[in-house]
């Protein structure tokens, strides 16, 4: 899991050369833990990723992805490979199954208590329904993605584990092993 996310990732090398030019972005991430490889940073980061990348805040979502990691110290880099789970393709039928949820959902509660008179009126509770819609799916979700994310890095442990194990006693058994 390690190596494919570290094909994501950008190199080490340009990843120092930035920090190093911005000081006191670099001192809060490292405080913060949001460059740290470890799986519960990577799983928050996971998280927050499906979160935003699952909410109506186009061209804002890295900025509320780094604060969203800082403020629960997760991975950066997890969250923003993760939140392209909303993109230029899937960002309409995702908006409008969002909108239709909303207004299923809240349709009775919002829609009597405003007035809709002009199209202003219809767009801002279209976009009230789209923003209680995304959330309705994006809680959920993240919470999901963390806990898949922690599991399957246990498994691919106890997987490797296993394999190393094998390989040790078949080393024993044939006699190949370290003397």
């Amino acid at each position: 899991m390690f190596r494919f996310l570290q094909s994501w990732l950008p190199s080490r090398e340009r990843a120092h050369a930035w920090l190093e030019r911005h000081p006191w972005i670099s001192g809060a991430l490292e405080r913060t833990g949001c460059l740290h490889v470890h799986r519960r940073t990577l799983a928050r980061g996971v998280a927050v990723g499906v979160f935003v990348g699952l909410t109506p805040t186009v061209g804002m979502q890295t900025l509320l992805m780094l604060i969203g990691c800082v403020a629960i110290r997760g991975n950066f880099p997890a969250a923003f490979v993760v939140s392209w789970v909303s993109n230029p393709i899937t960002l309409g039928p995702l908006y409008f199954a969002f909108n239709e949820l909303g207004e299923a959902v809240f349709g009775g509660v919002i829609g009597p208590e405003i007035e809709i008179s002009d199209r202003a009126d219809a767009a801002a509770v279209g976009l009230i329904y789209l923003v209680l819609g995304s959330l309705l799916i994006a809680g959920p979700l993240a919470i999901a993605a963390y806990v898949i994310f922690i599991w399957s890095w246990r498994l691919l442990v106890i997987r490797r584990r296993r394999h190393a194990l094998r390989d040790r006693r078949r080393r024993d058994q044939s006699g190949d092993g370290p003397t």
